[in-house]
């Protein structure tokens, strides 16, 4: 069963289980923040103005789904940040959902979706193909593209995500794969794909 935040932030609403705290990183919309450590921090922003789940299914599917996680990979990785309901006349009931995850690799596993953070040299070893378009970014825009041999800095980190998410680096962007990023500032860019089509491509953020 695919561990959605989306499920999760519809189980925490329901269950009124968390109290919001307060952390450093703040996001408007869904995104995924790449720390200079490595560890990632994922957070879902959703609309909620109707209840569409049980509230004892979803406090017990949040319940065994994180457990269940932290029992198969160990303490820490992935922890509840701080979770939080805010209203207003315009926007109606919005959720806010800050989950701490110690690597790349549990962000991918307990959402069930596509996440590498490394260098360049590191995607290629794990198989992840360079042969497409890239598009180069000059102050948080994107400029003309670029040839291969640019994409091969020894400095240069990326992110290749398969998930419609806004994706933050601790870093400043690059290149991006061309057709599917959307550079929103220097160290921000939303990522689309298409989860219904078996030949997507994930989204690539070069970065330094």
């Amino acid at each position: 069963m695919k561990r959605k935040l989306y499920v999760t932030l519809s189980a925490v609403l329901a269950a009124g289980m968390f109290a919001a705290c307060g952390q450093p990183f703040q996001a408007s919309v869904s995104t995924v923040y790449i720390t200079e450590k490595g560890t990632v921090i994922g957070a879902d922003i959703e609309d909620f103005n109707e209840k569409y789940y049980d509230e004892k299914e979803l406090k017990n599917y949040i319940t065994e789904s994180v457990d269940s996680y932290v029992a198969e990979n160990g303490d820490g990785s992935v922890e509840l940040e701080s979770f939080e309901i805010s209203s207003s006349k315009d926007k109606g009931s919005v959720a806010r959902l800050y989950l701490n995850y110690a690597s790349y690799i549990d962000y991918a596993q307990f959402n069930d979706v596509t996440l590498f953070a490394g260098t360049v040299k590191q995607a290629k070893e794990r198989e992840y193909s360079f042969d497409q378009p890239f598009l180069k970014v000059e102050d948080g825009k994107l400029a003309e593209g670029v040839d291969e041999k640019e994409l091969e800095k020894e400095d240069l980190n990326v992110v290749v995500v398969g998930e419609n998410i806004h994706i933050k680096v601790d870093g400043k962007i690059q290149y991006v794969s061309d057709g599917n990023v959307k550079v929103v500032e220097k160290d921000t860019a939303e990522a689309a794909f298409d989860a219904d089509n078996p030949g997507a491509e994930p989204a690539y953020i070069l970065y330094q």
